[in-house]
């Protein structure tokens, strides 16, 4: 299939929405072990969502991306991928299962204030009794280190509003905007993988009594935090797909947009997507702070603590999401070399047989009910 400039769009504003979720998930989520949310993120989706997925995914398999709608914010054509149209599903699921009275009061809150009585709020069987202002926050409770996550939660909410800012600039900047501008708007995230994972690392001694006492709390952070990397690999592998196939269609925008200038104001239009392109590794940056959080978190949680779901269906669910993150986190490594490259402006050539890879790597997002698309991977 012929590489798109509409298809890269696409690609970008999914993976624009995957880090919008992640972040939500990670600093803006109020957790309890009663809450539901972290499970039903990975539930079906929604009838609706469901029937315009299946029509997105027939016309991709004709080569068709037909956006039916403009954002009057950006003027980009809205995308409508069968992931992006799943993200937006998960964000209606947030903002109707995440409690809105434990966003509001954490939300005035001052930041060592991080968690607060469930009061008569408690359900029968619930052992710890208190809603944390994020799995964030949580995890420093299951694993001992909350003065560490306090730290680290203030380091990452300044870099996830600098992405926000960042975002906003480049989706409204012409192509014109000079490097030293654009840095200036989008600095490079402070923090670093090394300083993250040490951070991170678990400080429990009494696990007898750490597992009584916050063992289904440590599951729904376990969950919520698998549940954040596949939005972050998700994200990171749809920036691949984008750099890879919208810098090469790029050249070809007028023919690929010929016709449609009722539709789209091209003169507005071109100049925003070249500086969107040519950005796409200050997405991939953060994009790598947030997936190493969640990974350290799920991989010292699962080292600690019994990880058991409640359902068997929604343990395959965790089970097949680790899977689709580790072949996706596998592909990207391999293709890091000329990804680099290709963030940086310099020509490189994919092989098909990369792309292919790529782009059924991609199609795992979102999950399917079955793996039969891990294994047709396998042949490559």
């Amino acid at each position: 299939m012929n590489p798109t400039v509409m298809g890269a769009l696409d690609s970008f504003e999914s993976a624009a929405l995957s880090i919008k979720l992640s972040n939500r998930v990670l600093l803006q989520s109020p957790l309890s072990e009663q809450d539901t949310w972290p499970d039903d993120l990975q539930g079906a989706p929604s009838g609706g969502a469901a029937l315009m997925m299946g029509l997105s995914l027939f016309g991709a398999s004709q080569g068709v991306t037909v956006p039916l709608q403009i954002d009057p914010s950006t003027g980009f054509p809205r995308p409508t991928s069968s992931l992006y149209l799943f993200l937006k599903d998960r964000e209606q699921l947030l903002d109707k299962h995440v409690s809105k009275e434990d966003s509001i009061y954490f939300k005035n809150r001052p930041q060592d204030d991080y968690y607060r009585e469930l009061g008569f709020r408690k359900k029968p069987g619930t052992i710890h009794e208190y809603v944390y202002r994020n799995p964030l926050m949580a995890y420093g409770v299951v694993t001992n280190n909350k003065h560490e996550m306090l730290q680290l939660e203030a380091e990452i909410a300044l870099t996830a509003r600098g992405y926000t800012q960042c975002d906003a600039f480049l989706r409204k900047a012409s192509a014109e905007v000079g490097e030293e501008i654009k840095k200036a708007a989008c600095k490079d995230p402070t923090l670093k993988d090394e300083a993250i994972q040490a951070a991170l690392k678990e400080k429990t001694e009494d696990m007898a009594t750490m597992e009584q006492t916050y063992g289904k709390l440590a599951n729904k952070v376990y969950t919520a935090s698998v549940n954040g990397a596949d939005f972050s690999m998700a994200a990171m592998t749809k920036i691949a797909c984008a750099v890879v196939n919208g810098i090469r269609a790029f050249p070809n925008i007028q023919n690929e947009f010929k016709g449609l200038k009722g539709a789209y104001n091209t003169a507005m239009l071109f100049p925003r997507i070249k500086m969107v392109l040519n950005s796409l590794g200050i997405y991939k940056d953060n994009l790598g702070l947030q997936y190493t959080v969640y990974k350290t978190m799920y991989q010292q949680i699962k080292g600690k603590y019994q990880i058991k779901g409640d359902e068997p269906a929604k343990e395959e669910k965790t089970k097949e999401a680790l899977r689709r993150i580790e072949l996706a986190e596998t592909l990207l490594k391999q293709l890091e070399p000329k990804l680099l490259l290709a963030f940086a402006g310099e020509p490189v050539d994919f092989s098909d047989q990369e792309i292919n890879q790529l782009e059924k790597t991609a199609a795992l997002f979102p999950v399917s009910d079955n793996m039969v698309q891990l294994a047709g991977l396998n042949r490559y």
